[in-house]
This record gives structure tokens, sequence and C-alpha cells, in this order.
């Protein structure tokens, strides 16, 4: 697989740091509309799990599963023209999106979320090789500024993605040597694997910090939210996108999953056909 979209910097960032940070791969204007969109499906969301007497945008920290359900505003940043490539040159053609989160993080003096890593025990003491592909990653698209620390920031460990997670689960505000704030501007995206130490710090402003994810993994492993999208979102999508959802066609066989004759057609297309090469 080809690495049109990573320099040798970025490569060696993301194998021995084990996250990169893309700039601005989502314009104000695209940001503008995904706001008004996500504070929609926030609104909604909190109205039916805690009622009418709530905040408008809820309390706390909290995550909207399935995101892509709720909004066609997400489905520009399934294969976002700035980012997709990047992700092809982590993961490869053979790729699906395993889940999409909306993240809320309001006011809090400490961590909002305690240090993990991803999937729980499943994945836990499964660590990537320098020279293997990636069994799966999130890329999280900032939609508010976190340009300065104590703002809902995600907190990441460099180099933690090679290392065991500590097996006595830590108290919620048990921050490791050498934990960083991510500092990031709203367009901003990080990518990181499962295997990363991450965590949610304070936010200690009076803004709420808003983010999505989107879970990316090899197209062999099991989806992380879904197990098939509803019927109408589908059809709203391009072929790509459907694929990346892991629609397979009507006639599809169970190994598909593993060797689809018209993967690369359909994933990479005229826009990367040319430039990643098997």
């Amino acid at each position: 697989m080809g690495t049109a979209y990573l320099t040798a910097e970025q490569r060696k960032h993301w194998n021995e740091e084990g996250y990169l940070i893309v700039k601005q791969v989502v314009s104000p204007e695209e940001i503008h509309t995904i706001l008004k969109a996500v504070d929609t499906v926030v609104e909604g969301y909190v109205q039916e799990e805690y009622g009418p007497d709530t905040p408008r945008f809820g309390r706390g920290a909290f995550t909207i599963i399935r995101a892509i359900e709720r909004t066609d505003a997400l489905d520009i940043l399934t294969d976002h023209p700035k980012i997709f490539g990047t992700i092809l040159s982590l993961m490869g053609p053979y790729l699906q999106i395993m889940g999409t989160q909306i993240y809320v993080r309001h006011f809090s003096d400490t961590q909002l979320i305690a240090f993990h890593t991803d999937a729980g025990p499943s994945l836990q003491q499964i660590h990537p090789h320098p020279q293997s592909l990636p069994l799966q990653f999130k890329v999280q698209f900032f939609l508010t500024d976190l340009s300065q620390p104590d703002s809902g920031n995600f907190m990441l460990v460099p180099g933690s993605h090679r290392k065991p997670f500590p097996a006595d689960s830590p108290e919620k505000d048990f921050v490791p040597e050498g934990a960083i704030q991510v500092l990031a501007e709203a367009g901003d995206a990080v990518i990181f694997p499962w295997a990363a130490w991450h965590a949610v710090g304070p936010n200690k402003t009076n803004r709420i910090r808003k983010s999505v994810t989107f879970r990316y993994g090899q197209m062999w492993s099991r989806p992380y939210d879904y197990q098939k999208l509803p019927p109408d979102v589908s059809a709203r999508m391009t072929p790509r996108r459907r694929r990346l959802f892991g629609d397979m066609g009507e006639d599809y066989h169970p190994t598909d999953y593993f060797k689809p004759n018209d993967q690369l057609e359909i994933i990479l297309g005229n826009e990367w056909g040319h430039v990643f090469k098997q």
C-alpha cells in the first residue's frame, strides 16, 4: 500500500507516538452545518434520555452512539477528501466504519473521562506492530475550539499504544506520566489507535465541547455500535459510503468481508485508485 498521504515524518510520529493531528480537515462552513445538526440531535437525545426538566444540552459528559443514523449532516465525514487519503494510507483499502459517535463535554473541575484503552479486554492485550496495519482507530473531528488547555481536551499518553494498560483500573483522576492535553482548533482531527491510553481532561470554560468520532477498522472486524444500517440511511449514501458501513450488496457471501472482488474499485475510485497500489 502506498503512503502518498503520509510524509515520512507523519509515519514516524504515528509509529512512535501513536497518534496524528490533521489540521483543518473540516471547513468553517462545514462546521456550521454539522454543529447545527449536532445541536438538534443532542437536544432530542437529552429529551429522550433525561426528560424535559434537563437543560437543553444536558449535563456532564455523555456520548451518543449510532450518530450517523440521527443526521445526514455527518455523511461528509465518512470519506472526507481532506483526510480519507490519510486513513487509507494508515489502514489500507480493506476497511470499514465500525461506529459513529457524538461527544458532549460540559464544565468540570476534574477529568471528565478516566484514562482507558478502547474495546475493553478483547483488545487490551493486542498491541500494534510498527509494520502491521492497525486493527482499528478513531478519527475524532473537533467542532469546537480546544486550542487552550482545560477546555475538555482530548488527552493521551504518547507512545502508550505499545504498552500494556495497568491491570488495576486507575482512579478517574489518575494522570499517567507523560500524558498531554491535545490542543486543537475547530476543524482539526486526531487519529489514534485502540491501544493508546486516552482520556478527557477537565473543562474549566463556560463552553460545551462537541466533537464527532468515526471508528474505522479492518473490514473483517465486527462493527462496534451497529449490526446493519437502516435502509433509509443506506439509501442516501454513495456506493463507497455504503460499502464503508458494511453493505456488500444483496448477493454477498460471508467471505466477501475478507476478499471482495470490487473493493478497490468502490473504495479507491478515480480519486485514489491511481495513487494507492497493492
